[in-house]
């Protein structure tokens, strides 16, 4: 039998460009196999360009102080893979991911990667016997892999670009794409960033809310048959515009993501210098995202680090020439020596490089 590090090594070696359909035919095949877990529990399905995955998490802690035994699944994790897959804010154990793994494969005629994880986490919250699991949209919206739910409620949080050579050119089209998780009869919340025609028009129950992550959550909560503590919307992800110390972690990674974290940070550290360490993966707008940055940082660092879906550090700088390479105590050293606020930021694949910068004792 293989080993947790075996099965993830294999599930990790698929070629995750296949994962790219025209259809829901695979995710359902292999559901119908699994006896349709994703029947077995109410959900709620939350889609968006950004913030998905900080309302997702408000809304599942909100349930769980509420008593419910709440499941969430988001993507991509930040440091295990078993973040990816949680029950009341407890990660899936690594024996339940090697059980679920196996019996996947042997199920699966053409394993990818995001179905194999989408139906892992479906078949724990069945068989742990939920109250209800709130479910992020992988990428897109119509053709991904949880779509295959109906739930009590879809939510899309905001419209913008992002993985465009998949979801499409305009706003217009990547909204449509996006729209593909609103079901017939099914409420849908939309962000005000989100409000474009195609959802407006495809919504049968539309109810628009503010642009900020709570405020999506918190209409979201009036439109479920659940009880919710809304204690629970102060609840976020690790590395969403997280401080520690004089270094502020965030997941931004593309330019509208980009223009909140700044602005934001323009407004809570008025007059403080800024240092950002940068590392970018490879589908994203680099030139619009550095000259975004660039008009709020004293400084660009980019991050050396070491992941597939990442730019390498020299090809980085290539495209931002105007940027620094130097390892992360080099970095941080300079800007505590200059009294800069250092933003770690562009990427989610670039967190587990730093995690032991963000859990260091001296940034407490």
């Amino acid at each position: 039998m293989k080993s947790y590090e075996q099965w993830l090594e294999h599930l990790f070696s698929l070629n995750r460009a296949s994962d790219l359909k025209s259809d829901l035919s695979g995710p359902l095949k292999l559901a119908e196999a699994l006896g349709n877990p994703q029947n077995d529990f109410p959900s709620i399905h939350v889609g968006g360009t950004n913030g998905k995955g900080s309302v997702a998490t408000k809304l599942a802690e909100c349930l769980h102080l509420a008593g419910y035994r709440v499941g969430l699944f988001t993507s991509p994790h930040l440091f295990t893979y078993r973040e990816r897959i949680q029950i009341n804010g407890e990660m899936i154990s690594e024996e339940e991911v090697v059980q679920g793994l196996e019996k996947l494969f042997q199920l699966s005629e053409s394993p990818k990667f995001f179905e194999i994880t989408t139906l892992l986490a479906f078949d724990y919250f069945a068989k742990e016997e939920v109250d209800v699991a709130v479910i992020e949209v992988g990428l897109g919206g119509r053709l991904d892999a949880t779509n295959i739910i109906r739930p009590l409620l879809s939510i899309i949080t905001s419209i913008d670009y992002d993985h465009q050579s998949i979801l499409g050119e305009t706003l217009e089209e990547i909204a449509r794409e996006k729209a593909g998780i609103i079901k017939k009869g099914v409420p849908v919340v939309v962000g005000k960033k989100a409000a474009l025609k195609p959802i407006l028009e495809k919504g049968e129950k539309v109810y628009l809310a503010g642009e900020s992550n709570i405020s999506i959550a918190r209409e979201a909560l009036k439109h479920i048959p659940f009880d919710s503590d809304e204690a629970g919307l102060r609840k976020s992800p690790p590395c969403r515009y997280e401080r520690r110390g004089d270094i502020l972690f965030d997941v931004a990674h593309n330019p509208a993501g980009f223009t909140y974290l700044f602005e934001k940070i323009k407004r809570d550290f008025p007059g403080k210098k800024i240092h950002v360490l940068l590392g970018m993966s490879k589908d994203k707008q680099v030139e619009k995202s550095a000259e975004i940055i660039r008009s709020y940082a004293d400084r660009i660092v980019l991050i050396q680090a070491e992941h597939p879906r990442l730019i390498p550090t020299e090809d980085l700088l290539e495209r931002i020439p105007d940027a620094h390479i130097l390892n992360f105590k080099e970095a941080y050293a300079e800007a505590r020596a200059q009294k800069a606020l250092t933003v770690v930021t562009g990427s989610f694949y670039i967190m587990s490089t730093i995690q032991p910068l963000r859990t260091s004792p001296s940034l407490q």
